[in-house]
C-alpha cells in the first residue's frame, strides 16, 4: 500500500516531463572554457619543431643541423661528414624528404629546428654514454664494467641545468603571451607556442650559452640515475629531475620549471576545450 502511494504522488511529475512545459536541463553557456596548465602545451608544441625521420630522433642528423645553424660547420664540411657515413646529401631533394632540412640553406628553419632539439633534449633520461666510460677489468676473463667519469659528469650536468633553465625562461615567455589570448583551441595555442618560440629560437640558443658560462665553478651531484628516473643537485639551489611525470627543476624549493608553473608562478590557459554544442540547453526527455 506505501508504495502505492508513492508512485500515486510522482507519476503526475513524472508524466509532466514530457509536456511542452516541463522543466529543462540547465546548463551554463558561457561556459565554454576550461583552464588547463600552459607547460605541456608548450613543451608538446616545441617537441613537434623536432625533424624527425621515421618518428625517431636522429642525434647524428640535428648535430649536423645545429652546426649549421650556429656557423661552426659550412655546407661542404658537413656533407662530407655524412658521406662519410654513407649519405649522400647530393641526392635529397630541397624539399619533401627528413635531410631536406640539411640542404636548403633555410638558416631560419635550421636555427630553430636546433633549437627545438636542445629544448626537448633534457625531456629524456640521459645515455650512458654522455657521462660513463668502460672500466678496463683486471683480466681478459672479466667482463668489462661502466663507471662514471667525472670530468664528462660535470660537463653534462652543466648543459643540462643551463637547458632546463633556458626552456624555463622561454616556456615563461611564450605562457605569458598566450595567457592574454583567452579562448582558442588547443591546436591554435600550439600553433601559437610554435609560432613564439620559433620567433625566439635565436635568443633561446643565447640564453643556452649563458646560462652555462654563468655556471662555471658550480658543484654538481647525481643523486639517482636509473631506467626511470634522473636526479641531481647543484650547489646553487638547483634541483633537477626527469622521471615518470616528465622533468622537474626546482631553485630554493620554488618550482622553475614544472606541472603548471614557470619561473615560480602558475600559468594556465583559458581553452576553448569543449565543443560549443556541449553548452547549450537540452529538454529532459523520458
Amino acid at each position: 500500500m506505501a508504495l502505492l502511494k508513492y508512485l500515486g504522488r510522482i507519476l503526475p511529475l513524472l508524466l509532466l516531463a514530457g509536456c511542452d512545459n516541463s522543466p529543462r536541463l540547465a546548463v551554463d553557456n558561457t561556459a565554454q572554457t576550461i583552464a588547463i596548465p600552459a607547460l605541456p602545451i608548450i613543451q608538446r608544441a616545441v617537441m613537434s619543431l623536432v625533424p624527425m625521420p621515421n618518428g625517431q630522433r636522429n642525434e647524428l642528423m640535428m648535430k649536423q643541423v645545429c652546426a649549421l645553424a650556429r656557423g661552426e660547420s659550412t655546407q661542404q664540411q658537413v656533407e662530407q661528414n655524412l658521406l662519410q657515413q654513407g649519405i649522400d646529401l647530393s641526392q635529397v631533394p630541397q624539399e619533401g624528404h627528413p635531410l631536406s632540412i640539411l640542404v636548403n640553406q633555410n638558416l631560419s628553419q635550421r636555427i630553430t629546428a636546433c633549437a627545438a632539439y636542445i629544448a626537448t633534449s633534457v625531456m629524456a633520461i640521459p645515455k650512458t654514454s654522455e657521462f660513463m666510460v668502460e672500466r678496463n677489468p683486471p683480466s681478459a676473463s672479466i667482463k668489462k664494467q661502466l663507471e662514471v667519469d667525472v670530468k664528462k659528469l660535470n660537463y653534462f650536468l652543466g648543459v643540462q641545468l643551463a637547458v632546463a633553465r633556458a626552456d624555463a625562461d622561454i616556456f615563461a615567455l611564450i605562457a605569458t603571451k598566450l595567457e592574454g589570448e583567452k579562448g582558442l583551441t588547443l591546436d591554435k595555442y600550439s600553433q601559437r607556442a610554435r609560432d613564439i618560440f620559433s620567433d625566439s629560437a635565436s635568443f633561446y640558443l643565447q640564453r643556452v650559452k649563458e646560462h652555462y658560462s654563468q655556471a662555471q665553478g658550480i658543484q654538481y651531484k647525481l643523486i639517482d640515475y636509473a631506467d626511470d628516473d634522473f636526479k641531481f643537485t647543484t650547489s646553487n639551489g638547483y634541483l633537477f629531475e626527469y622521471g615518470y611525470d616528465g622533468l622537474n627543476l626546482s631553485f630554493n624549493r620554488i618550482l622553475w620549471l614544472s606541472g603548471n608553473d614557470l619561473l615560480g608562478k602558475t600559468y594556465m590557459l583559458n581553452a576553448k576545450y569543449l565543443d560549443q554544442s556541449i553548452s547549450k540547453s537540452e529538454p529532459v526527455t523520458r
